[in-house]
This record gives C-alpha cells, structure tokens and sequence, in this order.
C-alpha cells in the first residue's frame, strides 16, 4: 500500500500546477519538485503525527504548499493552502521543507511553486 500511495505522490507530483516558461526554469522547476517530493515521507510523518486524518474526519487528505523561492535558494515565502490546520502540522511542514537545498538561480529572480500532496491514513 505505502507503495501505490509512493507512486500516486510522485504522479501527481509531475502532473503538478506548477509552471515556467523556459527550458532553464523548467530544468530548476523539475529539481525543486524532485526535492520536495523526496521528502514526500517526512511530509507524511507529519500529516500522522499531527492527527490531520482525525481532525478533518478523512481517509485522504489534499494539502497545497505555497513556495516563493529566492536568487539564493532560500525560501521566501512559504504558505500551505485554506484548510485550518494545527501549528504542530504548519511547523512540522515548513521546517522540512526549509531544510532543502534548492538551487539557486538568477540575481533578483523568484520562483514562484504551487505544489500539491495527497496523504493517504493506510
């Protein structure tokens, strides 16, 4: 099951809203979704640890993390999408997320990244 749940995240991951116009930024776009779906599984620790199944009353759970990403590879901003989720969960997620390494790019340029991740409870 972990399996089908692993392959679900990486397909939805490359199916992800997140957009960039050329091959440059396509390339850092695909590194940057590389890394935060490697840590796909700590994400998910997070979600079990935090009770979100229990809180929401679901079997799956659909979370957005919102990412500005500066010229140093430094997150900027960073947002998780309307649901009313805990501060154990929010905390837990962004100090995952804000152990990345992304790659840095151009002087003054952003990254702007839209990233969904269904957890599933099995």
């Amino acid at each position: 099951m972990k399996q089908i749940f692993l392959n679900l995240l990486i397909f939805l991951t490359l199916i992800s809203c997140s957009t960039l116009p050329n091959t440059r930024e396509r390339k850092i776009q695909t590194e940057i979704i590389s890394k935060l779906t490697a840590q796909g599984p700590n994400l998910a620790k997070c979600v079990k640890n935090s009770n979100l199944f229990e809180k929401f009353g679901v079997q799956r759970l659909r979370v957005k993390i919102f990412l500005t990403i500066g010229s140093n590879g430094q997150i900027q901003k960073f947002a998780l999408d309307e649901q009313k989720y805990p501060n154990e969960y929010s905390e837990c997620t962004f100090s995952i997320v804000d152990t990345i390494g992304f790659p840095k790019i151009d002087k003054n340029e952003l990254i702007e990244l839209e990233q969904t991740f269904i957890f599933s409870k099995e």
